[in-house]
């Protein structure tokens, strides 16, 4: 297990959420903290929750989709925390997308976030970790990244597209001492969670997801799923089924569950 004691490391959708949660338990392992997120206020209070605990932390506002402006704040807490050991791709979003509320460009904004989002975050933080010849990429996606579900095309695909590039830079990159570790939640509760009208089983508690997500950066791993609930459906679906035995199986959950 690599200590995380003395590292600097960057998150990307830190203002709430896993973001939030996961830098807290960073600083209780060690780490210094630079904070990345769309909201000053909310930045602003969780540095100074940090800092009045003895932790170190630095925040920076930009929005992920904005090349520029994610590039010079990754830059400002590099330089304010002496360098970066981790990076944590992490801001994005989902919400559902039934055929009746289709809206033209609505799966390209999500793409943007969640997707591209982490490649400019990797754009920037690569070539540094190179130079090095160490460092650590890890990315948020979820389990929704192993099969196309209900209503959720956006979110599905551009995760899925997530854990894939984050697997070829996994295999890539490990000869150049630089680890990639892909993160594959279920059910988080979280503000965009409390948002659903759907069940959401097996759902964890944030604090409780940023413990094992903090667990799998100081260990390295390469590809998380979790709670083994979800780990374990994800095999029976995914690895087991036949696609149209799968496809067949959401098909009957859409017309159980209707238009919403």
């Amino acid at each position: 297990m690599a200590s995380l004691k003395g590292k600097s490391v960057l998150i990307t959708g830190a203002s709430s959420g896993i973001g939030a949660f996961l830098a807290r338990d960073l600083v209780r392992r060690g780490a210094r903290v630079g904070l990345l997120a769309r909201r000053k206020d909310r930045l602003e209070a969780l540095v100074e929750e940090i800092e009045g605990v003895g932790g170190q932390a630095a925040w920076a506002v930009a929005d992920v989709t904005d090349t520029y402006a994610l590039a010079g704040a990754l830059s400002a807490l590099n330089a304010e925390l002496g360098g970066t050991d981790v990076i944590v791709a992490n801001a994005g979003y989902g919400r559902p997308d039934p055929p009746h509320k289709f809206k033209p460009g609505a799966a390209i904004v999500m793409y943007d976030t969640n997707l591209f989002g982490m490649l400019r975050v990797i754009d920037w933080v690569l070539p540094r970790f190179l130079e090095a010849g160490k460092g650590h990429i890890v990315g948020v996606a979820s389990v929704a990244s192993y099969a196309g579900m209900t209503n959720s095309a956006a979110y599905c695909g551009s995760k899925a597209a997530m854990r894939v590039h984050l697997q070829s830079l996994r295999v890539s990159l490990a000869s150049h001492g630089i680890a990639v570790t892909t993160i594959c939640p279920g059910f988080i509760k979280s503000e965009l969670t409390e948002k659903n009208k759907f069940p959401m089983p097996f759902i964890w508690e944030t604090e409780r997801a940023a413990r094992y997500v903090g667990d799998a950066i100081e260990r390295r791993r390469g590809e998380v799923v979790f709670p083994w609930q979800m780990r374990w459906l994800k095999q029976v679906l995914v690895r087991w089924l036949p696609v149209a035995v799968l496809e067949g199986v959401l098909r009957r959950g859409a017309r159980r569950r209707g238009p919403r």
